[in-house]
């Protein structure tokens, strides 16, 4: 029921600490042993104050004490109580949207892209491996020759292995790789009798676009097979595999 909380003295008047406003809803309670409770609401802004009202018989048949002294003492107590229930509310529950640090405003939205940006990364990366509609065997084979073919400029490049680009045919394929558990990027068939390189399309990702220092690596390393077959992949053959691609890196 609307009414308006005063004393007999007009200057001290129960007031909303939020608005202003002096014209408030009062709702009374009752607790679970019989307690009094009284709920204060602002009609303007809807703020509130819950407490527990007082015995006023008890406390006026105290003595010095009148109901005009007690009524101005008991709006100054609900008063104060009021606004610091309100501060507590403005500190702890109603914090604004700027006081948030960066990181918590913006943590999931950064995590969401993150997410995304891995998942997208991964399967652009491993497309070659979904076998795509588009997909231009004519054009890898070319861009295997023209690495291939820059490869016999690089002067810090071994001579044996200039000797097999212009020997053993290199080409791109689209077969299933011997090792079908796991990515294998190029097959020298000198182990099974072929006379050629094989190269996988797992040297290329998106639309055909090659991955330059895993194929560069590819071609030295089954260059390499070609040269010096009795080495197979004992540490002296990966040292050498390791410091061809870096000079070929280097000049590429």
């Amino acid at each position: 029921m609307p009414s308006e909380i005063a004393s007999q003295n007009e200057e001290l008047t129960l007031h909303c600490p939020s608005c202003g406003e002096e014209k408030f809803g009062i709702v009374p309670m009752a607790g679970k042993n019989g307690e009094r409770f009284v709920k204060i609401h602002c009609h303007n802004c809807g703020e509130h104050l819950l407490f527990q009202a007082p015995e006023i018989q008890e406390i006026l048949s105290q003595p010095g004490i009148t109901q005009e002294n007690w009524e101005t003492e008991q709006i100054r107590s609900l008063q104060l109580e009021w606004e610091e229930w309100l501060k507590w509310k403005q500190r702890h529950l109603n914090k604004p949207e700027s006081s948030k640090p960066l990181l918590t405003k913006y943590a999931q939205w950064l995590l969401a892209i993150l997410l995304v940006g891995s998942v997208m990364f991964f399967v652009l990366d491993r497309w070659h491996l979904l076998d795509p509609l588009v997909e231009n065997p004519e054009s890898r084979q070319q861009q295997i020759m023209e690495y291939s073919e820059r490869l016999l400029e690089v002067p810090c490049f071994p001579s044996i292995l200039k000797v097999k680009i212009r020997t053993v045919p290199i080409r791109y394929t689209r077969e299933r790789p011997v090792h079908k558990n796991w990515i294998q990027y190029g097959e020298a068939g000198v182990y099974w009798g072929e006379e050629q390189i094989k190269i996988h399309r797992s040297n290329f990702w998106f639309f055909g676009q090659p991955k330059e220092s895993q194929l560069v690596n590819t071609l030295v390393h089954e260059l390499r097979h070609r040269a010096n077959p009795d080495l197979g992949h004992n540490p002296k053959f990966m040292e050498l595999v390791e410091k061809d691609t870096v000079c070929a890196l280097k000049h590429l």
